[in-house]
């Protein structure tokens, strides 16, 4: 299989550039799997899953969303955040879902219900990958 470029960047800077055959994430326009040489695309990411593929074997991370950029030869994921499947503390992210509901149960304006329902998906999303 024709593998490409994926460069994925976070605030912090470069968090990884490798070469894959495959990723395959949650956008804004629904779930897609890019291989090499796919037609151009920018889309948003979603909190989300993502996963991509080197030589059949498959590596997990949880994305606080962001974007895709992919051209025939490179991708680029620019992330509001990101962990691997091993760099995940299950303890703090069950901790992050506990806080998110107890926000979500006092239902104080609206800026705070929407952050607390984005913190609760992120933690949710990040104790799925933990337990793939």
């Amino acid at each position: 299989m024709t593998k490409f470029k994926l460069k994925i960047i976070t605030p912090q800077g470069i968090y990884q550039e490798v070469e894959i055959d495959q990723i395959n994430l949650d956008t804004t326009a629904g779930q897609i799997g890019i291989l090499a040489h796919h037609i151009p695309l920018a889309s948003g990411v979603k909190v989300s899953q993502m996963n991509y593929i080197i030589d059949g074997k498959r590596t997990y991370f949880s994305v606080a969303g962001g974007f895709i950029y992919v051209n025939e030869t490179e991708t680029t994921l620019i992330a509001n955040a990101i962990e691997s499947q091993e760099e995940i503390d299950l303890e703090r992210a069950q901790e992050a879902k506990r806080r998110a509901e107890e926000r979500l149960k006092i239902q104080n304006d609206e800026i705070d219900m929407l952050r607390a329902q984005a913190a609760l998906q992120r933690a949710i999303t990040r104790i799925h990958v933990k337990g793939l």
